[in-house]
């Protein structure tokens, strides 16, 4: 009994009394000084919003206008708006390309087409979107498509993703709602568990309602990245402490990674991830054959990554005979002066891969 006396009451008890005040004390303190929406958006202001819950962060977006750009609204594969886009030729123009990927794909093929001038260019794509969303969109997009060329971008640093159905987790900071298939083999043939909410519309309406919680539960079992304490929205997204707390946990839990990417040794070609590329990777070959268009695969790798995203595909593509261009040939990814500030490749490293590319649009043979 005096040893718990001791404990509750003693020298120790009050030390951790203490700091447990000053904690709440600067909890509150930082709370008020960057409760304002103008002070969040400020340098400080931003790094203690940034651990924000991911669904905490979708009710703060929800709450502004609608604007052009926003994450809201990126990346949606939504037939009705791929149907609009026309695929007539622009004057002047004698080939037809299609794009999709991500913002790296994106750039390249459109320094490259600038560098031809007789291009026409479609492209869709969604924000660091994994190749299942790139897929996807290729797929969907096949009733309205009239392209000669299809390039289709794999971001080295987005092949872990293929483990999600949304952009909610695998960009914590800046989650997009956008949400694509998740692909799987049975065999030797690909499966997908569809996601139940598809559109934004549906996810603005769903938010928050049961339609939405249904879809919570769907992420538990079908996304490996999710995880509740990241996730859900809950009265401890008002401590900024905690924020720290979960923003440090993100960074420490790379759980897309985990048994699929390892910096030192590259790819796990056994995964179900690289598996799945592979095949997915083979199917857009028949496809595009079928469709009588020309496919060119860019295996984009991303800054410390080297060319462990050719290590692992290369020799799929080889044995499919399908065209690429792999940027390991052309720059090292370990050299941090390819690479912006935003993990981008500077406009010297794109144009490089533009030329090759431009080349290769045109049917033309290239080193890769």
């Amino acid at each position: 009994m005096g040893l718990l006396k001791t404990i509750l009451l003693g020298r120790s008890a009050k030390i951790v009394l203490w700091v447990i005040l000053w904690l709440a004390l600067a909890d509150v303190a930082v709370n008020v000084a960057f409760g304002s929406r103008s002070a969040r958006q400020t340098t400080l202001g931003r790094y203690f919003e940034y651990g924000r819950s991911v669904e905490g962060k979708l009710a703060e977006a929800l709450k502004e206008e609608r604007k052009k750009g926003s994450l809201l609204s990126a990346g949606w594969i939504d037939p009705e708006l791929l149907k609009s886009v026309s695929w007539d030729r622009n004057e002047g123009t004698d080939l037809t390309v299609a794009v999709y990927g991500q913002s790296f794909s994106m750039q390249a093929t459109n320094a490259a087409v600038a560098l031809d001038g007789k291009i026409t260019l479609r492209g869709f794509g969604g924000p660091g979107a994994p190749p299942n969303h790139s897929y996807a969109g290729y797929t969907a997009d096949t009733p309205f498509r009239k392209a000669d060329v299809v390039v289709f971008g794999v971001l080295s640093a987005s092949v872990p993703d293929m483990g999600s159905i949304s952009g909610l987790l695998w960009q914590f900071e800046s989650p997009a709602p956008f949400t694509f298939p998740r692909y799987r083999l049975a065999g030797t043939q690909l499966t997908e568990v569809t996601p139940l909410i598809r559109s934004e519309n549906q996810f603005r309406q769903a938010f928050g309602k049961e339609e939405w919680r249904q879809f919570k539960q769907q992420l538990a079992t079908s996304d490996r990245g999710y995880d509740w304490f990241v996730f859900d929205q809950s009265p401890l997204d008002r401590s900024a402490i905690v924020r720290l707390v979960r923003r440090g946990w993100v960074a420490h839990h790379e759980s897309y990674d985990q048994g699929v990417y390892d910096s030192h040794k590259g790819f796990n070609t056994e995964s179900d991830e690289v598996r799945v590329l592979k095949e997915m990777l083979v199917d857009l070959q028949r496809r595009t054959q079928q469709r009588g268009e020309r496919l060119i695969v860019l295996l984009l790798h991303t800054r410390g990554q080297s060319d462990h995203l050719a290590q692992a595909i290369e020799p799929t593509l080889k044995a499919a005979k399908i065209d690429y261009i792999s940027t390991h040939t052309l720059f090292s990814a370990n050299d941090p002066t390819n690479f912006l500030p935003d993990g981008h490749y500077v406009p010297t490293t794109n144009q490089k891969l533009a030329t090759v590319l431009a080349s290769k649009l045109r049917g033309r043979n290239t080193d890769r």
